[in-house]
């Protein structure tokens, strides 16, 4: 092969830039067309979404909680949310809590973000009021569980009795103990720090035994709702443009590359040595190869 044919065969960017000239038409028409057709189409054919928001101080067991039967199930069948569905509730359940919920844990503060989708803007708020009540009503304790903090809240005030026995009796000491003089006075330093120690653990216990109360009571009110379900005033495209755009950039990538074919094919008509070349792409896809007369036909 002379340094002439070895130079022809090369591509350059001269080439390349000849291609995309003439076929920029079918480069930037045909993408831009199909993408704006994709967008019709699945505006068309996409579910409208609506999302409703509420803001809710929870902790991460109270969170936990939200994706639970006991307060999801009430939800669903206050709502509207099973109306036409042709599934069971447990399967409605798992749906909401796969596509329609999110739970999200606002940074650096105990605030969790809800938010529900819906058919309709009415629909999402609804259902995500629903949610909200279903936890409120229902985040008291079960009876086992229920039955477990009364057993230490028993305990807790027990502790409690007994650590005042103990400090009406170590006050006693220390009165005895004062009276004595100053020979006394390295056990009643004892004595005091044994009352501090002791009015430490009675507050301690004082305030495990309003967690509990507070936990048989139910762990969330409708105080801790800090911002209520909102309306939503606009549907959700949910990718809608990012698809369309995908789209255009694949029948653009595929433009590109029948430009390329069609500049080949339109070189190897005009030059007989590049045959074997075009042949070679044409078995890899099962086409019958060209004859070096059929080279100068117009169908080619």
């Amino acid at each position: 092969m002379t340094e002439t044919e070895t130079a022809n065969d090369e591509i350059s960017l001269l080439d390349i830039a000849v291609v995309l000239a003439e076929n920029w038409l079918l480069l930037v028409v045909v993408p831009i067309i199909t993408a704006l057709l994709a967008f019709g189409l699945l505006w068309t054919l996409t579910p409208r979404q609506y999302d409703s928001e509420a803001l809710i101080r929870l902790n991460a067991d109270e969170a936990a909680l939200l994706t639970s039967a006991r307060i999801l199930n009430p939800a669903i069948l206050n709502s509207d949310y099973i109306e036409g569905y042709q599934g069971t509730l447990s399967q409605a359940r798992q749906n909401l809590i796969e596509n329609d919920l999110t739970i999200a844990p606002q940074a650096d503060t105990s605030f969790y973000r809800l938010s529900v989708s819906g058919r309709t803007p009415e629909d999402a708020q609804q259902l995500l009021r629903a949610i909200l009540n279903s936890l409120v009503e229902n985040s008291t304790p079960t009876p086992s569980r229920r039955a477990l903090l009364e057993l230490e809240m028993q305990l807790a005030e027990a502790s409690v009795s007994e650590l005042n026995a103990t400090l009406e009796r170590l006050n006693r000491i220390a009165d005895s103990v004062e009276s004595g003089g100053s020979s006394s006075a390295a056990s009643l330093g004892e004595i005091g720090q044994s009352i501090v120690a002791i009015l430490s653990n009675i507050e301690s216990r004082r305030a495990e035994m309003l967690q509990i109360q507070e936990a048989l009571e139910g762990s969330v009110s409708a105080d801790d709702i800090i911002q209520t379900p909102t309306t939503p005033d606009s549907a959700q495209s949910r990718g809608i443009i990012i698809q369309a755009v995908l789209v255009g950039l694949g029948i653009g990538f595929l433009m590109l590359i029948v430009a390329f074919i069609r500049s080949g094919f339109k070189a190897a008509s005009q030059s007989p040595d590049q045959l074997d070349k075009v042949n070679r792409i044409r078995r890899a896809f099962w086409l019958k190869p060209i004859k070096a007369s059929d080279l100068s036909s117009p169908e080619i």
